[in-house]
């Protein structure tokens, strides 16, 4: 199968309907026209075939089938879709993007689907961006990019990834009763971890180090269980932080920690399906040439305003009823303090998109 480029692919388009592979079905946003996606070559021939009229714009189908070699071109692009440039589309195409990938929102319903074994785990992190880990994560875990689709705030991320009711109400229906929670968060958030540990039967463990959830795991029986932590990520040292973060040794620890984890439950001979993900990435100022979009204060959200507000590098949203109107890049609403690292709450490659990964043991 001859591979192309990105450019090659939408010259290809411009004259036939043709077979691609991709990366991810995500690289067809970057086609200037709206493409219109088969899964199988089978049902493109039969829409070429049609009496009917045929449709102006590109015609793709995503799987390779050597009975329609002869009528159709098949090619591979090798284009990575996940990478800033898709700050350039992201905004103008926001429709077609949440189609085409796994949004936030439906991250419960991914857990609960694909929960077996005797236990589920879940690591929420706070603050990690998929193209942080894609720097300095672990290669060798499987991950699914995942867009959030929303504000990219921690309490509105951390909602959507537990849903309503609970990933632990819903696992407990599925045999799953016990659930144990364990969080890095001080007593300021407790209304906020109230409502994300809600169904969890065990309690919550206030902790401060992933050794501590390790050390407290080893005292329970595991089968039947579902449990539940929320663990610090790049969140904390993106605000507030004198010095340059370390953004690459924050990561690798991390995914360091969740296949310890894994390999402790393998180790006593439990199997288990675990998740992690996070509420929001982080769009690094030292990285990016951040534009001021308005002389606003220094205590405003950098990158959101609530309710309803027009211009043209704007995206509104609707969580629980609020309005919010959300920058696109690289647009902040005021001047970062010194010790403002990163910002979140925008829509960004690096703030929208984070990993969703999952790990199944043995």
């Amino acid at each position: 199968m001859r591979r192309v480029s990105l450019d090659e692919l939408r010259a290809i388009l411009e004259r036939t309907p043709a077979i691609v592979q991709l990366r991810h079905r995500l690289s067809l946003a970057f086609v200037p026209e709206d493409v219109q996606v088969f899964e199988t070559a089978e049902e493109l021939v039969a829409a070429l075939d049609s009496p009917e009229p045929q449709p102006e714009s590109p015609l793709v189908a995503l799987s390779v089938d050597e009975r329609f070699a002869h009528r159709l071109p098949a090619v591979y692009c090798d284009h990575d879709p996940f990478t800033n440039e898709l700050n350039r589309i992201l905004l103008p195409k926001i429709e077609q993007v949440q189609r085409m990938v796994l949004c936030q929102s439906q991250v419960p319903d991914r857990i609960v689907q694909n929960a077996k074994g005797d236990c589920i785990v879940l690591l929420i992190v706070d603050g990690l961006g998929l193209s942080d880990w894609k720097r300095f994560g672990d290669e060798n875990l499987p991950c699914e990019p995942c867009f959030v689709d929303g504000v990219t705030v921690t309490e509105h991320g951390v909602m959507r990834i537990v849903g309503e009711p609970t990933v632990a109400l819903r696992l407990a229906e599925k045999g799953y009763e016990r659930s144990f929670g364990f969080s890095y968060w001080e007593r300021e958030k407790d209304r906020l971890t109230d409502r994300i540990f809600f169904g969890v039967t065990e309690g919550v463990t206030k902790v401060q180090s992933f050794d501590e959830v390790l050390k407290a795991l080893d005292k329970f029986s595991l089968e039947g269980a579902f449990v539940q932590v929320v663990r610090e990520g790049l969140d904390q040292i993106c605000h507030r932080h004198r010095d340059l973060p370390d953004i690459a040794g924050t990561v690798r620890q991390i995914a360091s920690e969740f296949l310890a984890l894994a390999q402790k439950l393998q180790q006593r001979g439990i199997s288990a399906t675990l998740f992690l993900t996070s509420d929001h990435g982080i769009l690094w100022r030292h990285e990016h040439e951040l534009r001021l979009y308005e002389a606003g204060s220094g205590n405003v959200p950098p990158r959101n305003y609530e309710g309803l507000r027009s211009g043209e590098f704007l995206w509104h949203v609707n969580f629980k009823g609020n309005d919010f109107s959300v920058l696109a890049y690289p647009f902040i609403r005021r001047q970062l303090r010194s010790t403002e690292w990163g910002v979140h709450g925008g829509l960004s490659f690096e703030e929208s998109f984070i990993p969703s990964v999952k790990l199944t043991v043995p």
